[in-house]
């Protein structure tokens, strides 16, 4: 219709026009006379001719141009549709119902398994599986209805040659006025590939929940979008409090940055991990899983996602530990036999061999042991070995190994660091508790032992030598007449005894005023003055003259009395200052070393606001000084103190500094005013390069942290002009004098000290 109306809109315009241009052409030729109107007429009629002609040519180029732009655009949305065809594979059907004609394209002849050209309207649904047919043909009816808007179909195809597959038949029929389908026009596509992958992720699907295995998806981005069931199981989370989540708030907090760090680089690398790992489930409780952690990568190969599966191995662990523990425990005392004894004195002896240190052995024999199980029986021995072995467990710190070696026969290994008194100690206090009598069966029970002990490296190079020699000393306290003890080697049996003589002598040192202090200067070395003293003690025993602080500190340490002798040493140094003082000597404080015991026991605070209080001194005139190794040993706790005391006003020193294992951190969190520098960085200079090197870097260090720095151990001049080019502020040491009672110090307190 709008084809045949626009040719008439076409011809009646081209009339108007021509009668227009006949009727006004005519009219005015009519005012000219015959002749020129003759001659205008043909002219006229010429140039109606041509003009026609140039418009209808015009006009017949522009539709034939018209028609074969619209023949090329065909040709290309044909070559789209089927090119579009080609790549998406699908084949294309066209039925028209009014003429009952089927049109299959090849490759939906193709995907039927038909000839190419094939189009069985009538017998179509023999190509269907069997039990396909009904709800295809159910479906085909309803849309031609018009029950449905689309036609959908997916079901099997039985070749004739007896291949077959899976097929989606989607289409839509074309209508006339009255809603009759016409015309039905579709797709068809072979999806057997899909409606496999669909049945794999059924049955993958079922397996993630069923399996007893825990499973968690990822995504790239490492948040948790899937658990399934035995995830639940095993860690106690629902799957709505983990997905969202990141995956580490499993994690138990025993792996450190390495460990983690290790595992993602193999897993970028190779794609996957697998490895034991412990994690936490959401009550606290720590347990191992093997896990195994795969990365999915899409057809781009960029990572889309992680999927971990673990097993849950705190049984296997379990049964583990307590087919471990029978085999190395002993199962009438539980402790650990011979076999775990020799594993452990093993590894005690490897790391005391890398770190340069020592430990004992003691063996235990009890005396008269086969009397009780001849007169009372073996069950009665049985009950008094549990007893042996929880008394001697008293005495046992937590690195320690008691074992059980045979019948009546224990040892114990200390790794802990014990010298030789301290192990003479150790072994009376086991004696004592086995002296007390032992109740069985209503009877009382007295025993004793005999104890060997044996030191590494001096009386042995390996286990069983020192097990060995440990028993030969058993031996010798046995026939020394029991219930006694002896260390392998005579030498050490007499140290022993003799570091027993100087705690009872210590007690009645202290009781009787046999301690001392001493006096060590210390140099401004910008100025050239003195300007404070280290306190030092000092044993003056009426015996043996001056014993070693080496020797009768540890004895005090052991002996509980480092707390009477640290109150003596503060307060006499705060009285000697006063004096000093009044006297008009110009030192400015006194430096009192702080030991271990004061921070343990936390009383020196108020130790040291009685001691400045009864002396009338200022706060800033006492320095307090404290190994670098006991600041790390009691941690956050020296902290509070050195707060409190630095709240006073008392200044603070690290002794010893450089010589143990700092942290930086807590250093920096520490309120103290000096760094000492150990001796043992001093004494080779300047000779030594590395020496120099470490004085510079911690004198930098100290520098840097604003603190004082005071090197100890000066002993020439060269040290001294090189620790002051350094910008080391005070020194210390036999250069400038030894510990001297105050006496012989104020003669050098009234001189100026030589450069």
């Amino acid at each position: 219709m709008r084809s045949s109306s626009g040719a008439w809109a076409v011809t009646l315009s081209y009339i108007a026009v021509a009668t227009v241009w006949v009727l006004f052409s005519d009219s005015w030729l009519r005012m000219l006379d015959t002749e020129l109107q003759y001659r205008l007429q043909t002219v006229k009629g010429v140039g109606f001719v041509l003009v026609t002609g140039v418009l209808l040519f015009f006009s017949v180029r522009y539709h034939l141009r018209r028609r074969r732009q619209q023949e090329r655009a065909l040709r290309r949305s044909q070559e789209r549709f089927d090119l579009a065809l080609t790549g998406g594979n699908d084949g294309v059907w066209d039925w028209n119902i009014d003429a009952q004609q089927l049109y299959l394209s090849p490759r939906s002849c193709e995907i039927l398994g038909l000839p190419p050209g094939s189009a069985p309207l009538g017998d179509w649904l023999h190509l269907l599986a069997a039990e396909d047919r009904a709800g295809a043909h159910t479906a085909l009816v309803q849309h031609l209805r018009g029950d449905s808007e689309r036609l959908d179909v997916t079901c099997r195809v039985e070749h004739p040659d007896g291949g077959g597959g899976w097929v989606h038949a989607g289409g839509r029929a074309v209508r006339d006025e009255i809603g009759r389908a016409t015309r039905l026009v579709g797709v068809l596509r072979d999806v057997s590939e899909q409606v496999a992958r669909e049945l794999r992720l059924r049955q993958a699907g079922v397996m993630f929940d069923c399996t007893s295995e825990g499973m968690l998806i990822c995504d790239a981005g490492q948040t948790i979008i899937d658990v399934n069931n035995a995830f639940c199981s095993i860690t106690g989370y629902r799957a709505d409090e983990v997905i969202g989540r990141h995956p580490n708030l499993l994690a138990s907090g025993r792996h450190d940055a390495a460990f983690y760090r290790q595992m993602w680089q193999q897993l970028m690398g190779s794609g996957r991990w697998s490895g034991e790992i412990w994690n936490r489930r959401k009550n606290g409780e720590i347990y191992p899983q093997w896990q195994n952690i795969i990365a999915v990568r899409d057809q781009r190969g960029e990572l889309s996602h992680y999927v971990a599966v673990f097993a849950d191995l705190s049984t296997l662990k379990r049964n583990q530990q307590e087919i471990d523990y029978l085999a190395h425990h002993d199962p009438l005392t539980k402790l650990p036999n011979r076999l775990l004894l020799n594993e452990r004195l093993s590894t005690a002896l490897a790391r005391a061999r890398r770190q340069g240190g020592e430990l004992g052995v003691l063996f235990i024999d009890l005396d008269r042991f086969k009397g009780v199980n001849d007169s009372l029986g073996h069950s009665a021995g049985d009950q008094l070995l549990q007893r042996v072995a929880e008394r001697m467990q008293r005495v046992c710190d937590d690195g320690d190994t008691l074992a059980r070696l045979s019948s009546d026969e224990f040892a114990l290994l200390i790794e802990r660091p014990l010298d030789v008194e301290q192990l003479g100690k150790l072994a009376e206090r086991i004696l004592r508790l086995l002296q007390a009598p032992f109740e069985l069966s209503g009877q009382l029970l007295h025993m004793s032992a005999s104890v060997g002990l044996a030191i590494f490296p001096r009386d042995g190079c390996d286990g069983a030598e020192l097990l060995k020699n440990a028993d030969s000393a058993m031996s010798l306290a046995k026939q020394r007449g029991r219930n006694g003890y002896a260390f392998y080697t005579q030498d050490l049996t007499a140290q022993a005894r003799r570091r027993l003589s100087l705690e009872t002598d210590l007690h009645e040192a202290i009781n009787t005023g046999q301690l001392r202090v001493y006096y060590q200067l210390q140099k401004s070395l910008s100025e050239d003055r003195w300007v404070s003293a280290e306190a030092l003690v000092r044993w003056e025993h009426p015996s043996q003259g001056i014993v070693a602080p080496g020797e009768f500190l540890p004895v005090a340490r052991q002996a509980g009395l480092m707390g009477e002798i640290d109150e003596y040493v503060l307060d006499e140094a705060c009285r000697q200052l006063r004096n000093w003082q009044q006297a008009g000597y110009g030192l400015e404080s006194v430096a009192v070393n702080m030991s271990g015991y004061w921070l343990e026991r936390g009383d020196v605070v108020r130790c040291v606001e009685q001691a400045l209080r009864r002396h009338g001194l200022p706060p800033a005139a006492l320095e307090l000084e404290v190994t670098e190794d006991e600041m790390m040993q009691f941690g956050d706790a020296a902290v509070q103190l050195l707060d409190r005391l630095a709240a006073l006003g008392v200044r603070l020193a690290i002794d010893d500094f450089g010589t143990g294992h700092s942290s930086l951190l807590r250093l920096k969190r520490m309120p103290v005013n000096k760094l000492k520098i150990d001796r043992g960085f001093v004494v080779d200079l300047p000779g030594s390069e590395r020496d120099s090197a470490m004085a510079r870097a911690i004198i930098a260090l100290g520098k840097g942290l604003h603190l004082q720095l005071i090197a100890e151990g000066v002993e020439t001049a060269a040290q001294q002009a090189l620790l002051r080019e350094l910008g080391c502020d005070v020194g210390q040491g036999y250069l400038y004098n030894r510990p001297l009672p105050a006496a012989q110090i104020e003669p050098l307190l009234q001189a100026p000290p030589h450069a």
